[in-house]
C-alpha cells in the first residue's frame, strides 16, 4: 500500500519541480506593468532589474525606490479522458488564489561618473498556488492506482476516493539581492557588474481525509526544500547621439541546488519517495541575455524595444523524486513601449510584450503553466514633489492554451493574469 501512495506521490512532485525553474520573472517592478519595454532605462532606480549599464547615466544623488504587485490569476488545467468518467474526475482543477505581496526594492547612489547599487526582488516562482479539488496529475495518479487495483476492492475503493476527494498547495518562489558597480568609460558608454544572490523555497502538501488510512493517521504528505546561490551580472549601455540608446546586459545562469529539509505525513511513507532529508535536486534559474534599443522621437516622447533571450537548455533541472532531468527549448521575448511626459508632473506610459516559452506536448508545469503569451501594459509616473514620485500600473496578460500530456493522458493548460502595481521613487539629494 505504501509503495502504491508513493509512486502517486511521485507523479505529482515530478510536475511541480518546474513551478521555479524556467520562469525567470521579467515583471520585477511597477514600471514593468506601466510599459514592459525597460532594458533602455537609465534615469529610474528600476535600471538595477533591467538595465545596469544605464545607471551610471542618471542624475547624481540617492534614489530609493519600493513597491508591490497584486496577482490576480486563474491556473487551469482540464483533463478529458472518458476511462475516468465513473471516477468523476473529469474536470477543470483551478487556482485563484491572489498574490498580495510581490514586492521590490532598489537603491542607487551616483556621483560623478559612478554608481553604486541594490536590488531586492523576485526573481523566480511567484508564490502560493492553491487546488481545492487537486489538478488533473495527482487525479491521474490516484485513479490509475485505483483502476490497476479494482474498483470494487477496498484498495481500489481508497485511491477511487482520494482520486475526487484532495487538495493541493504549492509554494515556489526565488528571492535575490543585486549588488553592484556601475561607471562611464567614456562620456558615452558605460559598463557594468553585479553579484546576484538567490534563496529559492519550495514546499508542497497534499491533503485528502482518506490519506489517513495509509498515512500512520495524518490526512497530509508534503515536502519542504531549500537552495541558496550566488550568480553575475554584466552590462553596457552606449548612447551614440543624445538622443539614442542602446543597451546589453548578460544575467548568469543561477545554479540552485534545493535539500529537502522538513517532511509532512508518515516518515516510512516519505522514505520511499525521498531517501533522506540530506537529499537534493537542482533547479535553475536559466541565463538571459538582455537587450535594447530606445529613441527619444519627440522631446516629451520617448520610444523603446527590448528582447530577452533565455538559455533554457543549459540550466539543469531535475525531478525531485529520482533525478532524472526535464528538457526544456531557449526562449524569448520582445516587447514595445513609449513613455510620454505630458508635464513636468506627470508620464504615461503603455506597452505590449509577446513571449514564447521553450515547452513541448510533454514538458510543462501542470501547476503553473508556461504559455506563449501576449501581455499590455499601462500605467503612469506622478511626482508629488521634487523628491518624490508615485507609480500605479496595470498590465493584462493574455496566455495561448496548450496540450499537454500527463503520464500519456491529455490535458488543456491554461491561465490568465492581470498585475495591478505600486511604487514609490524618493531622491532625497
Amino acid at each position: 500500500m505504501k509503495r502504491i501512495f508513493a509512486l502517486a506521490v511521485s507523479v505529482m512532485a515530478a510536475s511541480v519541480v518546474f513551478a521555479g525553474g524556467v520562469d525567470n520573472k521579467t515583471n520585477l517592478n511597477a514600471g514593468y506593468e506601466r510599459n514592459p519595454s525597460r532594458n533602455t532605462e537609465c534615469k529610474r532606480p528600476e535600471a538595477v532589474f533591467y538595465n545596469i549599464g544605464g545607471i551610471s547615466f542618471m542624475d547624481d544623488g540617492l534614489y530609493v525606490e519600493a513597491g508591490d504587485q497584486l496577482v490576480f490569476k486563474n491556473y487551469a488545467n482540464k483533463l478529458d479522458f472518458p476511462s475516468f468518467n465513473a471516477l468523476g474526475i473529469n474536470k477543470s482543477y483551478e487556482d485563484n488564489r491572489l498574490v498580495y505581496l510581490y514586492p521590490n526594492a532598489e537603491v542607487v547612489y551616483k556621483k560623478g561618473d559612478s554608481a553604486v547599487f541594490f536590488g531586492f526582488g523576485v526573481f523566480g516562482g511567484g508564490g502560493n498556488l492553491e487546488y481545492n479539488d487537486g489538478t488533473a496529475a495527482t487525479g491521474l495518479a490516484f485513479a490509475g492506482k485505483a483502476m490497476k487495483s479494482g474498483l470494487n476492492t477496498n484498495e481500489g475503493k481508497l485511491f477511487a476516493n482520494i482520486a475526487k476527494n484532495h487538495s493541493l498547495d504549492v509554494y515556489s518562489v526565488q528571492l535575490g539581492e543585486i549588488i553592484g558597480l556601475s561607471t562611464k568609460v567614456l562620456d558615452n558608454l558605460s559598463l557594468a557588474v553585479a553579484a546576484r544572490f538567490m534563496h529559492g523555497t519550495q514546499s508542497i502538501e497534499l491533503s485528502s481525509p482518506y490519506l489517513a488510512m495509509i498515512n500512520g493517521g495524518s490526512d497530509t504528505v508534503g515536502y519542504k526544500a531549500d537552495g541558496y546561490s550566488v550568480g553575475a551580472m554584466f552590462g553596457i549601455h552606449y548612447k551614440p547621439t543624445e538622443l539614442m540608446d542602446i543597451s546589453a546586459q548578460y544575467q548568469s545562469i543561477t545554479r540552485l541546488n534545493y535539500e529537502y529539509h522538513s517532511f509532512k505525513g508518515q516518515y516510512s511513507v516519505i522514505k520511499e519517495i525521498i531517501t533522506n532529508e540530506k537529499d537534493s535536486f537542482a533547479n535553475d534559474l536559466p541565463a538571459v541575455l538582455n537587450l535594447g534599443f530606445g529613441y527619444q522621437i519627440l522631446e516629451d516622447l520617448y520610444a523603446s524595444t527590448s528582447i530577452n533571450y533565455y538559455f533554457n537548455r543549459f540550466a539543469t533541472m531535475e525531478s525531485p523524486m529520482d533525478g532524472s532531468k526535464y528538457d526544456y527549448g531557449n526562449s524569448f521575448e520582445i516587447a514595445l513601449g513609449a513613455d510620454y511626459q505630458i508635464n513636468s508632473c506627470l508620464m504615461i506610459s503603455a506597452g505590449i510584450s509577446y513571449g514564447t516559452n521553450g515547452t513541448k506536448s510533454d514538458t510543462n508545469n501542470i501547476f503553473s503553466p508556461v504559455l506563449d503569451s501576449l501581455a499590455f501594459g499601462t500605467g503612469c509616473e506622478y511626482k508629488i514633489t521634487e523628491k518624490i514620485a508615485l507609480t500605479g500600473s496595470f498590465m493584462y496578460c493574455k496566455y495561448f492554451d496548450q496540450d499537454y500530456n500527463v503520464s500519456g493522458y491529455p490535458t488543456t493548460l491554461s491561465k490568465n493574469v492581470v498585475l495591478v502595481a505600486f511604487g514609490v521613487t524618493c531622491k532625497p539629494f
